[in-house]
């Protein structure tokens, strides 16, 4: 095994999959609406602090992921997580709740169509 799958393994106490990503994008979407929430009530702090946890998960969700040549997931979500440290980005400084919808939004499909697409891989 080569240092970065035995590196997943180890974090993930073995072979991480879909599952574990699940996890992942649940608190993400909990993070944006957290700071939905305190752009709403003018708590620009928590706002802050929210927008930061979301982005320090995505460093390490995108940290982990396999981008070598023969994966094709890694490099698909490595392109989703920029586009979402982006809308973050948009969302904090702008204090644009639309932002924090559209990164809500995403996450949800992103939940949604990879655990029908895992659960049709189990059917097979």
């Amino acid at each position: 095994m080569d240092a970065p799958t035995s590196y997943r393994a180890g974090m993930f106490d073995g072979t991480p999959d879909i599952a574990w990503l699940r996890q992942g994008w649940r608190a993400l979407r909990l993070y944006g609406r957290k700071a939905r929430g305190a752009i709403a009530e003018g708590d620009l702090p928590a706002k802050a602090e929210m927008i930061a946890r979301a982005d320090d998960l995505l460093t390490v969700m995108t940290g982990i992921l396999q981008t070598g040549a023969s994966t094709t997931l890694g490099p698909a979500l490595m392109t989703v997580y920029t586009a979402l440290r982006y809308t973050l980005l948009r969302a904090n400084i702008e204090n644009n709740v639309k932002a924090l919808d559209d990164f809500e939004a995403a996450l949800a499909l992103l939940d949604r169509d990879m655990i029908k697409l895992s659960e049709s891989a189990i059917a097979a």
